[in-house]
């Protein structure tokens, strides 16, 4: 965690431990539900951030274990998350709250500083610590703004601004506490890793919920999260439960690891991945966040309440990897609707809402296979629409393209649950009808040609020709194409509006 005033004087050394920009009220009805005040503006919300900036920098500083080192730091969360949300408009109340945080710390360490120096040293630690935060934070703006970045981009990109923003502001902030005498240039190796895994930890793990509670509270907010938040979760009740089970995990880890003073037993932190993973994968964005830091805060304390303090890099790896963890489990509701959607665009007809043929082919394969081994029939039919040629060129495309759409519907209405209905191409469609016997097949074909010259497109009647043939053994889908396409045929060669079985 950083800190701009280290005591190295006479007792004590202080440790540091979907997208689019949203209108500034365009979600003060929704997205504020929680907060009963009126959003903040102009210099209410500077107070409130430099207070709670102060606040939250104490926070972090109960579990400082080494000079300049912290288990996590969530000012450096809060930073990012402030830019993220507020943009330029926080730079000021974070400068007066660093300037303020690094006097008050002379003061309480006693350090060897007049006001004005350790009142320069804040300057310097806030631009140290801004300057990186303000740069990752524009670049995520950036992307939740682009109407294409889906969620698991917006995480990894998350994930990687959190990693670079905490190592430079690291290296910037020794910088500035060595050059302003409140750390000595020994100590910088010895520094480095403690302090930047805390500043990471609370980037990763609280910037989230940081940003979350800014952009409801905040009257000028430059983000809109809802594009990437999933609302599913389960009742309160099942959340408290699984929230408990993983207080209840951690407490029985992190006492082992107590009463066996191993560092093995410390790995078994780890094991809360699974557990979040869990939550993140049932409840709602909201939730799974809320969560995060319930966990963290909960492990940090007991490191500090169970003197864990050999084993913190464990625990400062641990909160950075389950967050990692938790976070990506949020984009997995999107990942799957994504999937989804894009198994229908190949496997569904966007016109007649029909399957395509490539799903055709997968299907008929699985149908063939099963017809083989059970020996049961499967029947395989071609038809078009009778003169479609004429429909479009008379009557024009868009009631051409309804005509296809009306037969579509008008067939799947009447087929079994168990037989395919495809678009193979144009005006060309397929029935692949398992488990049916002759009679029944062309029956049900029937039915179908009957539903069809039903159909009325602009005062023209349709009709369909249709080619009827029966799975063989040594049958391929090929060899079924081609025969039901001569079947087909011969239909046109009585005139259409019939059904021919070869």
């Amino acid at each position: 965690m950083e800190k701009p005033a280290i005591s190295k004087s006479r007792s004590q050394q202080a440790s540091k431990v979907d997208k689019p920009t949203s209108n500034v009220h365009e979600h003060a009805e929704t997205g504020r539900s929680f907060w009963p005040f009126k959003p903040l503006s102009g210099l209410y919300q500077d107070v409130f951030i430099i207070l709670s900036w102060i606040a939250i920098w104490q926070i972090g500083r109960i579990v400082e274990y080494t000079e300049h080192a912290s288990v996590w730091f969530p000012a450096a969360g809060y930073t990012l998350a402030c830019f993220l949300v507020l943009g330029w408009r926080a730079v000021v109340p974070i400068m007066v709250a660093a300037i303020a945080i690094t006097v008050w710390n002379g003061h309480n360490y006693l350090l060897p500083l007049s006001n004005v120096e350790m009142m320069w040293g804040g300057v310097l630690f806030g631009v140290a610590h801004m300057l990186p935060y303000y740069a990752g934070a524009s670049v995520l703006g950036h992307l939740l703004r682009k109407p294409d970045v889906t969620t698991p981009q917006l995480i990894v990109s998350f994930l990687i601004i959190g990693c670079i923003s905490s190592l430079v502001a690291t290296q910037l902030v020794i910088g500035s506490l060595v050059l302003t005498n409140q750390m000595s240039a020994a100590d910088i190796k010895e520094a480095m890793l403690p302090f930047w895994i805390g500043d990471m930890a609370g980037v990763v793990v609280l910037a989230p919920l940081f940003a979350g509670l800014l952009v409801k509270i905040s009257a000028a907010s430059k983000i809109d999260l809802l594009a990437f938040s999933n609302c599913a979760s389960s009742d309160l009740h099942s959340y408290f439960k699984k929230v408990a089970i993983n207080l209840a995990l951690i407490l029985f880890v992190m006492l082992l690891a107590k009463l066996t003073q191993s560092r093995d037993s410390a790995f078994a932190i780890f094991f809360l991945a699974i557990t979040h993973m869990w939550i993140a994968c049932t409840e709602s964005t909201k939730r799974n966040v809320i969560s995060l830091a319930i966990s963290s805060l909960c492990i940090v304390l007991l490191v500090h309440i169970f003197a864990l303090m050999d084993y913190v890099k464990v625990y400062q790896f641990a909160l950075n990897v389950i967050a990692a963890n938790a976070l990506f489990g949020i984009a997995i509701p999107q990942l799957q609707a994504d999937n989804a959607l894009l198994k229908d665009r190949v496997f569904v007809d966007t016109l007649t809402q029909a399957y395509t043929r490539e799903y055709l082919a997968q299907r008929s394969a699985l149908e063939m296979a099963q017809s083989r081994e059970s020996g049961s029939s499967l029947y395989f039919v071609m038809f078009d629409l009778d003169k479609f040629k004429r429909i479009n060129d008379e009557l024009g495309h868009v009631d051409g393209d309804n005509a296809l759409r009306r037969l579509s519907q008008v067939t799947k209405d009447i087929v079994r649950k168990a037989d395919v209905f495809a678009r193979f191409g144009g005006d060309e469609f397929v029935l692949l009808l398992p488990n049916i016997n002759e009679q029944n097949a062309l029956n049900l074909v029937e039915k179908v040609r009957e539903g069809i010259n039903a159909i009325i497109i602009s005062e023209v009647s349709l009709s369909s020709s249709f080619g009827v043939t029966l799975m063989q053994q040594s049958d391929t889908l090929e060899t079924l194409i081609q025969r039901a396409d001569r079947a087909l045929y011969a239909s046109k060669e009585k005139g259409g509006n019939t059904i021919t079985l070869k």
